[in-house]
């Protein structure tokens, strides 16, 4: 059993519910920042990830299909936080408040945590904090997409 501060994060999950949402939900996000791109001079992020894959010389030549594999790989694992029902519950019932609300405390701490590794030298984390104003809200407005289409998608077990 996978377990974090002592809760285990498989226990009481929809496993396929789990996999099928967070795979829609992170092809939904990479969709609207693709689809989206330039609109009101926002969205199109996905050229900041592709940059630090060409910069670092990862994925020499499929850095497109590494990036949307990766970024589909981090939506299953990453949601673990939203469909674990400790954390499931804690948020509220309706599912639009429950996305929003997942989605900006998910922003914050991902956004501490780029803080936190950014200033004691990682470079991407720091090129993370520094990005214009524009990725920010895009990078915001994304998560938002994320959460509410866990939010709508996702079904919790039965008790």
């Amino acid at each position: 059993m996978i377990k974090l501060f002592n809760i285990h994060l498989l226990k009481g999950v929809n496993i396929t519910s789990w996999i099928l949402s967070s795979i829609l939900a992170g092809y939904t996000m990479y969709l609207v920042d693709v689809a989206l791109d330039g609109w009101f001079g926002l969205f199109g992020t996905y050229k900041l990830y592709k940059q630090w894959l060409l910069d670092a010389q990862l994925f020499r030549g499929i850095e497109d299909v590494a990036l949307f594999l990766g970024h589909e790989a981090n939506s299953i694992f990453l949601s673990l936080f939203f469909v674990n029902p400790y954390f499931y519950k804690k948020l509220p019932d309706n599912l639009f408040l429950k996305g929003l609300t997942f989605a900006v405390i998910w922003h914050i701490a991902v956004m501490i945590v780029a803080f936190v590794f950014g200033i004691t030298g990682s470079k991407w984390m720091y090129s993370l904090l520094t990005m214009p104003v524009k990725d920010h809200i895009s990078f915001f407005l994304l998560h938002i997409v994320w959460a509410l289409t866990l939010s709508y998608t996702y079904n919790p077990q039965e008790k």
